[in-house]
């Protein structure tokens, strides 16, 4: 035999050698984008739902954007938007579903999915506000406009293609509900004419591997641990000034991938004196352990290493008043989503998890919970 020849062996018994594993789903597949929706409305004093959108079947769902472009066709007032939360929350109501009609994403506001587009850890530049795209005008500019692109994600991680879903059924199929803000929610001093508000919706999708590639080995035809699911969920707690316990029940009984804390005062504003208003220090709580007893000026401090947004609060690539993330995706890199899915808060339905810390005013405390419940209800199945 001529050196270097490799040799096959034998399976015991005499029989066929065994068919090579498939090859990762990532290998047999591309993305790509569909355009399927594209609606208009006037603001007014009322909210108004738009159109459903059911989204057209095509191989594996990896999340949707929502495209939202606004403009006054004239303008004489001194326009003011009526919080920091504007223009985001344009959208009152935003909800992706899934094929059974459940929620799997909201219901929302625009601005929760601003910051989950910003904290949630899928993206490289993730503050939507960066986007070369982004502008929200105020004062005498003609006209007033506000456009922004936010992400409704479903996959959890595309290098693997970790929780894209299924998007194959033309008769039970994904869909996307938005309902518009009436327009003294947005504005303060609204534009002199009401806006118009386009919004339109691009499906992200993996297309349907091959059975092969070109050397004839098999494609995996479905991604790793197919039909976990992430979820985002939102609560809101009612407190009183001074220390406070909060016990809170988003996301338990499954895999907690981000929290997210916002304080907003009874009267809904989310600002520098609410901010004033966090408990400092903050105590983060889960079973008998305390995860950690936060001041806050060093939760801001930790926003800045983690995500890198060191800009003046409320403007491009800042962090925001009165909002503090909670990531347990920090794993293989210097940014939160560089992730190994090892480092997620692993739950049970009766799980303590108790947010607690001195208020310095009555508040509305809201928690966004990002959960993933994993293929088969076990976790090995999407560690790596």
């Amino acid at each position: 035999m001529a050196q270097g020849t490799a040799v096959q062996a034998r399976p015991a018994g005499g029989g066929k050698a065994a068919a090579p594993p498939p090859r990762p789903f990532r290998i047999g597949v591309k993305s790509h984008e569909e355009i399927n929706y594209d609606e208009t409305k006037t603001l007014n004093s009322s909210t108004q739902d738009l159109s459903v959108l059911e989204i057209p079947p095509a191989g594996f769902l990896r999340g949707v954007y929502v495209l939202v472009e606004a403009t006054s066709s004239s303008n004489v007032a001194t326009v003011a938007f009526a919080t920091n939360d504007a223009p985001f929350n344009v959208i009152d109501s935003i909800t992706l579903e899934d094929t059974n009609s459940k929620p799997i994403v909201g219901p929302f506001s625009g601005y929760d999915l601003y910051l989950i587009n910003k904290y949630g850890g899928y993206t490289f530049s993730s503050d939507p506000k960066q986007s070369p795209i982004y502008t929200a005008t105020t004062g005498t500019t003609t006209p007033a406009t506000f456009n922004f692109c936010l992400r409704i994600p479903v996959e959890l991680v595309s290098r693997d293609a970790l929780g894209s879903l299924p998007n194959k059924s033309g008769t039970n199929k994904f869909k996307v509900r938005v309902r518009l803000s009436a327009i003294a929610t947005i504005y303060s001093t609204p534009p002199t004419n009401a806006p118009s508000v386009r919004v339109r919706m691009v499906q992200e999708d993996w297309w349907e591997p091959d059975a092969s590639d070109l050397k004839g080995r098999p494609l995996a035809q479905n991604p790793p641990a197919m039909q976990t699911t992430q979820y985002w969920t939102k609560g809101t707690y009612s407190v009183n000034s001074g220390d406070q316990r909060i016990q809170i029940q988003q996301g338990l009984g499954y895999l907690i991938r981000n929290l997210l804390f916002i304080n907003y005062t009874t009267g809904s504003l989310r600002n520098s004196t609410s901010d004033g208003n966090w408990p400092d220090p903050a105590t983060l709580q889960f079973e008998s352990t305390i995860l950690f007893d936060r001041l806050r000026t060093l939760w801001r401090d930790r926003i800045a290493r983690d995500y890198g947004y060191v800009a003046s609060v409320e403007t491009a690539g800042g962090y925001d008043y009165s909002v503090y993330p909670l990531p347990f995706t920090l794993d293989m890199g210097l940014k939160p989503g560089a992730e190994s899915r090892r480092g997620y808060l692993a739950t049970a339905d009766a799980s303590r998890l108790e947010f607690r810390g001195n208020f310095g005013a009555a508040s509305n405390f809201v928690v966004l919970a990002n959960y993933v419940a994993p293929a088969r209800g076990d976790d090995a199945m999407i560690t790596i």
